[in-house]
């Protein structure tokens, strides 16, 4: 069992069962770090194009704080019967060298988070957040790797 797990929440469903797979990890006593990292100047490939509006209000740290505790308050009702400690944490930067700095200074036995796999082309360009903490985290990270909707596949096949 590990005394600490730190655990990056994005608000998708491979976070959660991250979640779920380490609050089974954690000692009862344990400590749980509950991470979401808010971009202030999201990419803009994954939103389309943006009116200058839109723009400055995704950029505003206020709402990035609001976001992030409507994500941390979701998460933490994935654990509710979880007996040990839950700290929330709100940070704004990249997601992955966030993810790291914190690890580095909870001192965490390791970070557990979702996995999401990439097409081949997003993953050479883009790289994932998990990909990335695993080459770069001074601690053990175990990704947690989830089926896909068996309906999504069906879908995608026809």
């Amino acid at each position: 069992m590990f005394k600490s797990l730190l655990v990056p929440i994005d608000g998708s469903d491979y976070a959660l069962k991250a979640l779920e797979v380490a609050s089974q990890m954690v000692a009862a006593e344990g400590m749980l770090y509950l991470l979401t990292v808010r971009e202030l100047l999201p990419p803009l490939h994954e939103h389309g194009a943006m009116s200058v509006e839109a723009a400055i209000h995704a950029a505003s740290p206020e709402a990035a704080e609001k976001e992030g505790r409507a994500l941390l308050d979701k998460a933490g009702e994935t654990i509710a019967a979880y007996p040990g400690e839950v700290q929330t944490l709100i940070r704004m930067g990249s997601p992955a060298r966030v993810i790291v700095k914190e690890a580095d200074r909870l001192g965490v036995d390791a970070i557990v988070m979702g996995s999401r796999g990439l097409s081949d082309i997003s993953g050479l360009i883009v790289g994932s957040v998990s990909h990335k903490v695993t080459h770069i985290a001074n601690c053990m990270v175990i990704s947690v790797h989830t089926k896909l909707d068996q309906a999504a596949l069906t879908d995608d096949e026809s």
